[in-house]
Order: C-alpha cells, then sequence, then structure tokens
C-alpha cells in the first residue's frame, strides 16, 4: 500500500469484528509505534497491551461511568485489543542529565517549554494509527473521563505515570460505518490551513 493511501485510509475505527488480532500483526505495529521520534533518544515512551478478553472487559467494567458511560452495544463491538501509550518523564529527564544533553538545562521538568514526553507519546500513536491501515486492521484513539486511577491500579502501572489516551484495535465490523464528527463536517480549506511566510 502506498503510504498516501494509508493516510487517507486513516480514520477513526469505532466498530469492530470479534476475531483476535494475531499477535504478530499487533506486534508490528507496536514496533512501529517505538519507532517514533523520540527527543534525545531517550525513548520514553511504554506501552501497557490489553489482548485478553478479560482484561479488556476490566477496562470497559472500570472506565464506564456509572450515569454516562459507555453504550452496552457500543462495548460488545469493542476494540479486540486496546493499548494505552504511556510517557515516563524520568527516561528524558535522565537523558538531558548526561554529560552531552545537560547544558541544554532540560534535567528539571519545570523547564521544558514542551513536554516532549507527551508529544513523542502522541507521535507514536500517530504512527500505529498508521501502521493498523497498513495491517488491514481499523483503530481507535479516544480518552478516560472516569476511573483513570482505578485502571492503573488494576494493571500494576507505575505511580506517577499516566496514558496520554486509549488505543483500540481489530478488523472492522461488516457493519461499520465512517461515523463521528469527521463524517459529519467538511475537511478546512488547503489555503485556509496553510500559511506560507506569514499568517
Amino acid at each position: 500500500m502506498e503510504f498516501i493511501d494509508v493516510v487517507h485510509g486513516r480514520r477513526m475505527v469505532r466498530r469492530f469484528d470479534q476475531r483476535p488480532v494475531p499477535r504478530e500483526k499487533m506486534d508490528r505495529i507496536l514496533d512501529v509505534g517505538r519507532r517514533g521520534p523520540s527527543a534525545g533518544f531517550a525513548q520514553g515512551v511504554d506501552f501497557l497491551v490489553l489482548d485478553r478478553p478479560d482484561d479488556i472487559a476490566a477496562f470497559w467494567q472500570i472506565t464506564r461511568h456509572p450515569e454516562s458511560g459507555w453504550d452496552l452495544d457500543d462495548i460488545a463491538a469493542g476494540p479486540t485489543v486496546l493499548v494505552l501509550p504511556i510517557p515516563d518523564p524520568a527516561h528524558y529527564l535522565a537523558r538531558y542529565s548526561e554529560p552531552d544533553k545537560i547544558a541544554f538545562g532540560l534535567d528539571d521538568p519545570e523547564r521544558w517549554p514542551v513536554k516532549f514526553w507527551e508529544i513523542d507519546a502522541g507521535m507514536a500513536a500517530m504512527l500505529m494509527l498508521l501502521a493498523a491501515v497498513d495491517e488491514g486492521l481499523g483503530a481507535w484513539f479516544f480518552g478516560i473521563d472516569h476511573g483513570e486511577h482505578d485502571l492503573l491500579i488494576r494493571f500494576d502501572v507505575p505511580e506517577g505515570l499516566r496514558p496520554i489516551g486509549i488505543m483500540g484495535f481489530g478488523f472492522r465490523a461488516d457493519d461499520e460505518r465512517p461515523s463521528g464528527s469527521g463524517s459529519k463536517r467538511l475537511r478546512r480549506p488547503f489555503g485556509e490551513q496553510v500559511h506560507r511566510g506569514g499568517w
């Protein structure tokens, strides 16, 4: 598949066939994600993979808001693999404390004008969304608005770390159709969004 076709084929998929994703497919996607840009080559993004039915059920149970939570039909057609991209600032601070980086003064997290660990995690996530298309899978990036603390405890995530979001992967359901804002709103014109030489 040509790269431009991968990019044009990428969209958020919210309904999945419940066939398991072969581990080798998922491992290729994860390997693409871990090869994303990394400030100082700190490699400070980890990936928590939930691919067993009981772990996925626990995810939905813990993160489902009691009043406005996930629709049960959506859960039933949910992704068969969930991945939490989790940046760890400690890797970046340690890397920028080394002799070749210490002059930048970025051994203190407050001195980073932009938290590159979060940006690197976002770039890893984007690469994985594209890799999913190349692997013939659907993918969905979404956030958690309930139960994150309990979720991290349930899966033994070290204290102080949190995901930038959740990624769902799986085979698209036969009845899956574009949904969400991207299916209802027009893309902004190129000339309106791109500013050459000034705004």
